[in-house]
């Protein structure tokens, strides 16, 4: 059985990130930059008023009141075409560039129209030079760098993107992810069952957490224990798939056929079990460019596997800088035992305040405490960790 690290470092190892793409920034949300952007323009682009106010010289406030006169106005997008001298000033508004010959802006609430005449004000509060001035280049300067290789972009670099003026930004492919569900006594969630036969819900779980590591699920299927019928679904879902998800029949049994019809149909099994609870049938293989990721049929166990490998996969397709899980800070509320040869990732449930403990039973097969976890917590082989200990809880 392999360490899981060793699993991860080999699975990872025969990964590369998938072709770039250029899409519109603006449905550029959770996909991954797949080079450097550097900004081609200042921002600001010029200097601008931060306020509604009057642009003037300070040096005109250094005795107040002072009464300016009023030779123009400012807007944002309609700039003052002259150039302001001693005494003078302009009305402007927030955003508007700055005319030339003023270096502050003095908020309107500071300032009295004169009654006495509509073109000149009186600035009750002197201003220092360059208050409440925005000045151009002081967010980001011309060829700075404003996104990173391997950045997953959100609503704030989409925001940098748009202002620096970029319509398009190129990103790596999205992993396209075919899901098959091993089993025939699997059926379709509002089914009818018969005899023996259990609702299928492990694809549907699989897809979103594909979709929560920026993957694809385009196809996902339930297929029986029929060796020609499973053959044929592989085939199907390489030809389409950069990853093909496969979730039980993993083991050794006589119905466990993910592994023989996958080497039939020409893939080669890289490595298979892991030393870790739950998850241990976990496989791993490669098909013409392409990846299995072979997952036990018990829904925990196909969860925690996802978490540990395919998640981190799929991040590392896309170029991801940091495709490990992602992990929060916690302490044990009470113990968490394992007295199993394997490590065992706990089911937890975490308070507000970091306090964790465990979300219920631990059997693979049980949902219930899957449904009440927010993250995993790694407990060593024949290791008890005491309540108070300082955990790593690992997140999806």
């Amino acid at each position: 059985m392999l360490a899981l690290e060793t699993a991860r470092e080999r699975l990872l190892a025969a990964l590369v990130a998938l072709p770039a793409e250029p899409v519109p920034v603006a449905a550029a949300d959770g996909r991954v930059a797949a080079a450097d952007v550097a900004s081609p323009r200042d921002l600001p682009p010029f200097d601008n008023s931060a306020m509604d106010g009057y642009a003037l010289r300070a040096a005109d406030t250094a005795t107040v009141p002072a009464s300016l006169r009023v030779v123009g106005r400012a807007a944002a997008g309609v700039g003052f075409a002259g150039i302001v001298g001693p005494g003078g000033c302009v009305r402007v508004f927030t955003g508007a560039p700055m005319p030339a010959g003023t270096d502050a802006v003095v908020m309107q609430e500071d300032v009295d129209v004169d009654p006495a005449d509509p073109t000149r004000v009186v600035v009750r509060e002197g201003v220092k030079p360059w208050e409440d001035v925005r000045f151009r280049g002081e967010d980001v300067r011309r060829g700075a760098r404003i996104v990173a290789a391997g950045t997953v972009l959100g609503p704030q670099q989409i925001a940098l993107l748009g202002a620096a003026g970029f319509a398009e930004v190129t990103v790596h492919r999205a992993p396209r992810v075919v899901i098959l569900a091993n089993g025939s006594e699997l059926r379709p969630p509002g089914a009818p069952l018969g005899p023996g036969e259990i609702h299928e819900s492990n694809t549907a779980m699989l897809a979103a957490l594909v979709r929560r590591a920026g993957g694809v699920p385009v196809a996902a299927r339930c297929v029986p224990d029929d060796a020609e019928v499973l053959r044929s679904a592989l085939a199907g879902a390489f030809a389409v798939a950069d990853v093909v998800v496969t979730v039980g029949g993993a083991s050794v049994g006589e119905h466990d056929l993910v592994k023989a019809e996958f080497t039939a149909l020409g893939g080669e099994l890289e490595f298979w079990r892991l030393a870790l609870r739950p998850g241990k049938p976990f496989f791993f293989g490669l098909h013409e460019g392409k990846f299995l990721f072979g997952l036990p049929g018990n829904p925990v166990s196909a969860f925690v596997t996802s978490v540990l490998l395919v998640l981190p996969a799929l991040r590392r397709l896309q170029g991801i800088a940091d495709h490990g899980p992602p992990s929060t800070p916690g302490r044990l509320e009470g113990p968490l035992s394992n007295p199993d040869g394997r490590r065992h990732f706990v089911r937890v449930a975490t308070d507000a305040d970091g306090t964790v403990r465990a979300s219920g039973a631990q059997a693979s097969h049980l949902l219930g405490s899957l449904a009440a976890a927010d993250g995993l917590v790694d407990v060593p082989p024949r290791t008890t960790l005491a309540a108070g200990t300082a955990v790593r809880v690992i997140r999806w």
